[in-house]
């Protein structure tokens, strides 16, 4: 059974740009091929169609192509209210953590429920986002970059 690893839209957009750390890219070519689970919350998917509607995506010609992009390559993961509830205690832990070690910085809502997807599943995370990294280690999750 292939392990479950949690990947940030941070991962899947330096994937696109080719700005892969050396594990990040053996790590995101593990999930191409059935190495690993590729798992994202549902919030991923609204958050990597956004960055496509702004044109930061080339790569993909149609907001169909990006779709099936991200149901191809991961495991959507459809949050519940309860889930949100969690993402939400979160969040606010994480704005905490933020406010006392980066300047006042606050986590976003789709990197809360990140953090929360991975530890009710109890995986790791793959991203480069320096906020995301720092609540996800203070909270005793594995951070792969």
């Amino acid at each position: 059974m292939e392990k479950s690893i949690i990947v940030d839209t941070y991962a899947i957009l330096a994937m696109a740009y080719g700005e892969l750390t050396k594990r990040g890219e053996e790590v995101m070519a593990g999930i191409r091929s059935g190495l690993y689970e590729g798992v994202i919350p549902s919030t991923v998917v609204f958050e990597f169609i956004v960055h496509w509607l702004r044109s930061r995506i080339p790569s993909l010609k149609s907001i169909d192509e990006a779709r099936t992009f991200l149901f191809t390559y991961f495991k959507v993961n459809e949050l519940t209210s309860d889930d949100f509830i969690d993402s939400a205690k979160i969040k606010k832990e994480g704005d905490d953590i933020l406010a006392k070690e980066m300047n006042g910085r606050r986590l976003s809502i789709v990197d809360s429920t990140i953090i929360h997807l991975a530890k009710k599943l109890g995986v790791g995370i793959i991203t480069g986002d320096k906020d995301l990294t720092l609540v996800a280690r203070k909270l005793g999750i594995e951070i792969i970059w």
